[in-house]
């Protein structure tokens, strides 16, 4: 009104005209700070959003990676492991139908929503592509399955009440041509349930850190986040161990032993979580690398009916690993006395199952070095026409899957010794476990000179 006013009272038109211009940018400076306001009223609504969904996506990310993971130690601890073991013996277990018929109804309600709302438009191109990859393979982890139940109640549960026999070969300890199929899907199922767990992992680590730079940016922006908006982080699980006995309370163990004593047995446990999270390290690293090499492909391609040709498996595989370190800590003089008997326990186990590991890998390898050669096609391993291994290389097959579970249960053992020596989550980085490991090792000698101070010894 000012400008009006002013521009009416002049009467030249230069003037007149100044005074008309002033009040257009007076205006169009208005305006633009209006726009200014909204815009950025809109970028810290589309910033809330988008940490809303990221909040949403990894809360829903965390339970498929429990779920996931829990339904694979459950498939392989009481059909996979057992069927396996048996079949690759020579004996006739029965193809027993799995009953996980919530499989098929896993949740994907908050992604589908958001394809269909247009909330995938505040995400990176690289997290949508990475969440889209999971939601594929769950897909095909689902069908799998659904033509597994298909099938079992088709040819399995109609049968149930026949002689294990009646599923095999009149000579031999194979399964018939119409019951093959369980074979190939119950491990196809198996290595796609843990590939799948590892994928869920992975995605949420990727939402996580997106989710931490949106939450910077606001802190930036002065934008207060409440702490319950946070997302739900699970903490690393490592297996528990068996609560101790009554009679036997840790907390006044250090209260009985001597400062020498308890200085050497400190000692001990920082050689043994340098040495077990190398290990860690290690077999997590080799269990992975194997399955995605050499397992998931020969067994997708086999449960889909191609005829994938057997491999050598390298001699090296297992190479840049010793447990030298730790048996020589458990052939240490004075060893029982600092750690205790449990501890000990566990680690002889460990070692045990690694070098049960390492046997069979051996074997194993020698085997397909006598018995391929690169020069073999097709018709060496199956018959005209046929989808199935001959019977005298269904060895093959049989012993790829187990050595797989083999590294797993080395990297779950080691994880008891890391739960038992009180390690939670562990995150140093991998560590080569040649002998030149053994640099920072604690020498047997150490644990006989503090076990030469104590009372026991002066007495």
């Amino acid at each position: 009104m000012l400008f009006l006013k002013v521009t009416r009272s002049v009467k030249r038109f230069g003037a007149r005209f100044g005074w008309l211009m002033a009040e257009l940018v007076f205006v169009f400076l208005g305006m633009y700070g209006a726009f200014l306001l909204e815009r950025m009223h809109d970028n810290d609504l589309d910033l809330l959003r988008k940490r809303q969904i990221l909040q949403a996506l990894v809360d829903e990310f965390e339970d498929y990676e429990t779920e996931l993971s829990s339904a694979s130690s459950s498939l392989d601890e009481a059909y996979g492991v057992p069927f396996f073991t048996a079949y690759g013996e020579g004996e006739k277990p029965f193809p027993t139908p799995i009953p996980y018929g919530g499989m098929a109804s896993v949740n994907t309600g908050i992604w589908e929503a958001m394809l269909q709302s247009g909330g995938i438009e505040v995400l990176e191109v690289d997290v949508i592509q990475q969440v889209q990859v999971f939601f594929k393979k769950l897909q095909d982890l689902l069908d799998l399955y659904s033509r597994f139940e298909r099938l079992t109640e088709q040819m399995i549960l109609p049968e149930m009440d026949q002689e294990v026999a009646f599923f095999y070969q009149a000579e031999g300890p194979e399964l018939r041509d119409k019951y093959k199929w369980y074979v190939n899907s119950l491990f196809t199922i198996g290595m796609s349930l843990r590939s799948l767990s590892e994928q869920a992992a992975n995605t949420k680590e990727v939402l996580l850190a997106e989710y931490e730079k949106v939450r910077k940016k606001e802190e930036e922006e002065g934008v207060e986040v409440k702490k319950n908006s946070l997302p739900r982080r699970k903490s690393i699980k490592v297996p528990q161990q068996s609560p101790p006995q009554e009679e036997q309370p840790e907390e006044s163990i250090e209260e009985e032993i001597t400062d020498e004593l308890s200085a050497a047995r400190a000692q001990a446990v920082d050689y043994l979580v340098f040495q077990c999270n190398a290990l860690a390290d290690f077999f997590e690293t080799t269990k992975t690398g194997y399955d995605q090499a050499h397992a998931i492909p020969f067994f997708t391609s086999y449960s889909e009916g191609e005829q994938p040709l057997p491999f050598v498996i390298s001699n090296n595989f297992l190479e840049g690993m010793t447990t030298e370190p730790l048996a020589g800590l458990l052939s240490a003089k004075g060893v029982e006395e600092v750690l205790p008997a449990e501890l000990l326990d566990a680690l002889r186990q460990l070692l045990e199952k690694i070098s049960e590991t390492e046997a069979m890998h051996r074997d194993f390898a020698i085997r397909c070095q006598e018995e391929f050669s690169p020069d073999q096609n097709a018709s060496v391993f199956y018959d005209a026409e046929a989808t199935d291994l001959r019977e005298n290389f269904q060895w093959f097959p049989n012993t790829l899957y187990t050595f797989g579970l083999a590294l797993g249960d080395c990297h779950t053992e080691t994880g008891s010794v890391l739960a038992m020596l009180g390690v939670q989550e562990t995150k140093e980085p991998a560590v080569s476990l040649d002998k030149s490991t053994n640099n920072n090792a604690l020498p047997p000698s150490d644990l006989n000179d503090k076990q030469s101070n104590s009372p026991d010894d002066e007495n």
